[in-house]
């Protein structure tokens, strides 16, 4: 039996972050990834927690591969004070810096980690425990300092090659080091 079907092409949207909120007045935000929209979701999610309740924040960034660090300084901007958030130094001297306003959250924090938090997610946890805003609770993560450009090659092909360094707000470069957490703990 044949069958005709009208088919619209879209972009898939699946979420970024998700929240729930925790016995003890804990709100919950699991970032899965630092993709487009992440910003205004877990922001969206941090303020929905606090309008019902939550005393403290726990961030989830086990598993999380990265993302755009655009995303990451958008959500670290609401969080920090005032101050640098994030460095890049590409190997030819360029640097930039993300810097935070005044504004801040002032509340209990703690984010979670594991070798499979990757990238923007170790520089989202570093940053908040470099300020002394969070908690770090996990393993060691994977230690990532590196940021690429894709050449697309002719044949289809593409190659990426790394051409500069992130550093964290104090500096310091993750790369082939990763987060230290303040507590060691297995996680799944």
């Amino acid at each position: 039996e044949h069958r005709t079907f009208s088919v619209e092409r879209q972009k898939v949207l699946t979420e970024v972050a998700v929240f729930e909120m925790l016995p003890d007045n804990v709100g919950l935000v699991t970032i899965l990834n630092f993709d487009e929209r992440c910003a205004e979701e877990t922001i969206t999610a941090i303020e929905t927690l606090l309008d019902n309740g939550a005393e403290k924040l726990v961030f989830d960034v086990r598993h999380n591969p990265g993302g755009y660090a655009s995303e990451m300084v958008e959500v670290l901007d609401y969080l920090l004070p005032e101050g640098d958030l994030f460095r890049t130094v590409h190997y030819d001297g360029k640097e930039h810096v993300d810097t935070s306003d005044a504004d801040c959250l002032k509340i209990p924090m703690a984010v979670l980690v594991n070798a499979s938090s990757y990238s923007a997610a170790e520089f989202f946890a570093v940053a908040l425990q470099e300020y002394d805003r969070a908690v770090i609770l996990g393993e060691q993560t994977s230690g990532k300092g590196y940021f690429q450009t894709t050449i697309h090659l002719n044949d289809g092909s593409a190659v990426a090659l790394s051409v500069g360094k992130y550093y964290t707000p104090g500096g310091k470069s993750l790369a082939d080091v990763g987060v230290t957490p303040d507590q060691w703990i297995e996680t799944d």
